[in-house]
């Protein structure tokens, strides 16, 4: 009995029941830039009379104009993992803002296996992706994606599917023009592996994390300074530095191509949500290698102040002789709310004397920051129009566990084109970079009342459904990413993150060309220009009220292309 596959769009989502819609394509074809990854789906339903011990696949030569070819290691294949979803986001109350209702399975982790069984009477869902060389001749490429499945009961079934690419003329940038940050934490990721923190394991697991970063368009690193520089207080009061861990830190990152330093929060809150903000304490060393001990109690706030004051200074330095200090950040606290603004201020201000001209960033709701914060970062459903700061002021968008409802978000069993729409959104709202705080929090979320190892693979509230006092986290905020067995897995969120990415460079690619007229196609511009509009009134107009109809963004998405074609000719 022949499997009765069909080919769909990485915007879609297959799920354990899946059947072929009537008109399922059987093939791939895919329209992507220079220096850009595009990617498809192939679902493969499974009788459930059988089983598969093993599933593989294989790809042809991707032969283009003059005997080019898409190199294999650009040709990229992962079995997709479904995850159990325990609730939908508590506040999504109506059933069109989520695929379906919870508890059920999602399709999400990228399984690191290529060979895998497959049980009877589930659809398997698989996913493809090209990168499209720098260098790669523009034109029309063709091969082969071939799918082996190996029943239990001794049969082989081959089939195979035709894959073209198409590619446009242009290049897109290699650095990204929006900044995006997903906060990586190096001591879950140590706890998880079971490594030293530290050690050379760890630092082997961290350069992982830093080259898959690089390759989603991520360009900044929250970097923990008291965590990375050694600080030693000598006889007399003055401080030395070490700052061979942060070299090591920055060397890795930037080899993966994330070169921005976006320094980690110096305070926080001392108690409850409306408390006041104050410095965080870290320990400092005597020369004996002690710990110095600067807990409220036993130091003034005067005196620690001096010691993030003298860091911070010397971290900027440091980060000047590596020619790092226009690509340095720094947060003050973490949303901080009306009832404790002031205090956040004067730290802000603080700030602000020690690192001059280092720009400031937080996630904060409050406007009117001018002269405290430079790149102010909003809930995205705080966004009502598009933005008119101007250098060095940036607004940014996040969400974590909220926003919900309506607007766009990270969260597992929303439709894709929601995570990608965050993207398209900051084209049309010109927004200059997202943060999102859980690239990889594998771990017991606070407020559980036992901490116990959980699996990341099977739950992705951070064992938050255990909850008394507070709400769950909604599945898919805690990460974005999975710890596989030799490399780190990524996910279909994880994909279309880097796509919405690559659509934000392509977008703003278009609105320059329009916007440099000479010589170009009137009609290309007038296209060009009428699409732009389109994008920003119809596709993403607001976090409320943009588009989910996937065939509206991709359209979209490969008319965009096809028109800066004929503006760079």
């Amino acid at each position: 009995m022949a499997i009765n596959f069909w080919t769909t769009s990485s915007l879609d989502k297959i799920f354990p029941e899946s059947v072929r819609p009537v008109g399922a394509k059987t093939s791939i074809e895919l329209w992507a830039a220079r220096n850009e990854t595009e990617d498809a789906q192939v679902a493969i339903p499974v009788p459930a009379d059988r089983r598969v011990d093993r599933a593989s696949f294989s790809f042809s030569r991707i032969a283009g104009p003059q005997g080019h070819e898409i190199p294999r290691e650009n040709l990229s294949a992962y079995w997709e993992w479904y995850v159990w979803v325990h609730a939908n986001p508590p506040a999504n109350t109506d059933p069109a803002t989520y695929l379906r209702k919870a508890p059920a399975f999602f399709p999400d982790a990228f399984l690191e296996d290529k060979e895998v069984g497959l049980r009877g009477g589930v659809t398997q869902p698989l996913w493809v992706s090209v990168q499209v060389p720098a260098d790669a001749p523009a034109g029309d490429y063709r091969g082969t994606l071939e799918i082996v499945l190996s029943f239990r009961d001794g049969k082989t079934e081959k089939f195979k599917v035709d894959l073209m690419v198409h590619v446009w003329p242009f290049a897109l940038p290699e650095k990204p023009s929006m900044h995006h940050t997903e906060w990586f934490n190096p001591g879950v990721l140590a706890d998880y592996y079971h490594v030293p923190e530290w050690s050379d394991a760890h630092w082997a697991w961290i350069a992982r994390i830093a080259q898959d970063m690089g390759r989603h368009r991520q360009d900044m690193i929250l970097t923990d300074f008291p965590n990375l520089v050694g600080v030693t207080e000598r006889p007399g009061g003055s401080l030395s530095f070490d700052f061979a861990r942060l070299d090591r830190w920055l060397d890795l990152f930037q080899a993966g191509g994330v070169d921005w330093v976006e320094g980690g929060h110096i305070a926080g809150r001392t108690g409850g949500w409306d408390s006041p903000i104050m410095l965080h304490r870290w320990k400092p060393r005597d020369e004996h290698g002690k710990p110095i001990d600067t807990s409220r109690k036993k130091m003034s706030e005067a005196r620690f102040t001096r010691y993030t004051e003298r860091l911070l200074k010397a971290v900027h330095a440091h980060l000047k002789e590596r020619g790092l200090a226009g690509r340095y950040v720094q947060h003050v606290a973490d949303e901080p709310i009306p009832a404790n603004m002031a205090s956040w201020k004067a730290i802000a201000s603080q700030a602000r004397k020690w690192l001059p001209g280092v720009p400031r960033i937080d996630a904060i709701e409050t406007p009117g920051l001018e002269g405290y914060c430079e790149m102010r970062v909003p809930q995205i459903q705080e966004i009502h129009g598009p933005s008119h700061l101007k250098s060095p002021n940036e607004l940014w968008s996040y969400v974590c566990l909220f926003p919900q409802t309506i607007y766009p978000n990270r969260f597992l069993d929303y439709p894709s084109i929601r995570n990608r729409m965050i993207f398209w959104l900051s084209y049309s709202l010109n927004l200059k970079g997202f943060l999102h705080w859980g690239h990889n929090f594998w771990k017991m979320w606070s407020g559980v009342p036992v901490n116990v190892p959980i699996s990341p693979w099977t739950d992705l509230t951070g064992g938050s459904l255990y909850n008394t006092d507070t709400q769950p986290l909604p599945a898919g905020d805690t990460h974005i990413v999975y710890p596989g067995k030799d490399m780190i897995c990524s996910s279909i969120r994880w994909e279309v993150i880097r796509k919405g990415m690559e659509d934000y460079e392509l977008l703003s690619m278009l609105d320059r060309a329009v916007r440099r007229p000479a010589r170009r196609s009137a009609l290309a511009l007038k296209e060009g220009r009428a699409l732009l509009d389109f994008v920003r009134n119809t596709v993403a107009p607001l976090p409320g009220t943009h588009t989910l109809n996937d065939a509206i963004l991709l359209n979209a998405r490969r008319e965009a292309g096809d028109i800066l074609s004929m503006l760079l000719k």
